[in-house]
């Protein structure tokens, strides 16, 4: 209870007061570190909770694939579809997804989808995002009928969410921080004076609380607002400013 409540003490402090910086860059790199690990743990956890209650599309395509595929049966590594072939189903929600069941030979390339799809060929499951294209193959598909899975995404939907934000979270933060030391060595660079390392790495780590915060508040309204460059605008000026806090003499 008492770490979690320094916790939420550093990152209002980190927000609200550049004076706050001077008692925190000096500490060491396990209490830098373990603030990382908390904040990663209340963004997955907003942000889980926040596409539940935006994003029920995730459920409603879930819904729409019982009512409307074909049945499906794996039988010794290979997809049977009870259908005539090819066959193409289009979910008409808000982003057109593409479903092509195809076990005669006809589609064998993703490619010939547009983005988001998804194939079912007799040995293989495309799975087609736009950049990327993912690869499965029945023989290693841990359910008897395709049908499974919508009610295991279901399910599996808060675990493997909050798990995918909470490491995604780490990774990033981690990333961006040790980016943002170049504004670091920038903001002592007038002051000829030069901070070890991690010093930097924990003041542009405190310094994207603030950024992270505006992220969060605007996910949870459910609006679609491209922030990227004014939350990288934001973290930049903060590491700047809280690094020169640092270093001035007063």
């Amino acid at each position: 209870m008492l770490v979690l409540l320094l916790f939420y003490r550093q990152a209002y402090s980190a927000v609200t007061d550049f004076s706050f910086y001077r008692t925190i860059f000096e500490q060491p790199l396990r209490q830098t570190l373990l603030y990382l690990l908390y904040l990663a743990v209340h963004v997955a956890a907003i942000l889980t909770l926040s596409l539940a209650w935006h994003g029920p599309e995730l459920f409603e395509i879930s819904n729409w694939a019982e009512e409307n595929f074909p049945p499906l049966q794996i039988r010794d590594g290979q997809l049977f579809v009870e259908s005539e072939q090819p066959l193409v189903k289009k979910y008409p929600g808000r982003q057109l997804i593409t479903f092509v069941f195809d076990t005669t030979g006809t589609y064998e390339d993703p490619q010939q989808l547009e983005e988001p799809s998804m194939l079912f060929t007799r040995e293989k499951l495309y799975l087609s995002i736009p950049g990327q294209t993912l690869t499965f193959l029945w023989s290693e598909w841990p359910f008897p009928e395709v049908e499974d899975v919508t009610r295991f995404v279901k399910r599996a939907y808060f675990p493997s969410a909050y798990s995918l934000i909470f490491f995604s979270t780490l990774l990033v933060g981690g990333t961006w921080a040790l980016i943002l030391t170049s504004i670091g060595f920038l903001a002592t660079a007038r002051s000829a004076i030069r901070l070890p390392f991690q010093q930097y790495f924990t003041i542009a780590l405190y310094s994207l609380t603030p950024a992270i915060v505006i992220d969060l508040a605007v996910r949870m309204t459910g609006l679609e607002v491209p922030l990227f460059p004014f939350l990288l605008i934001t973290a930049a000026i903060y590491t700047y400013l809280a690094t020169y806090q640092c270093v001035v003499v007063e």
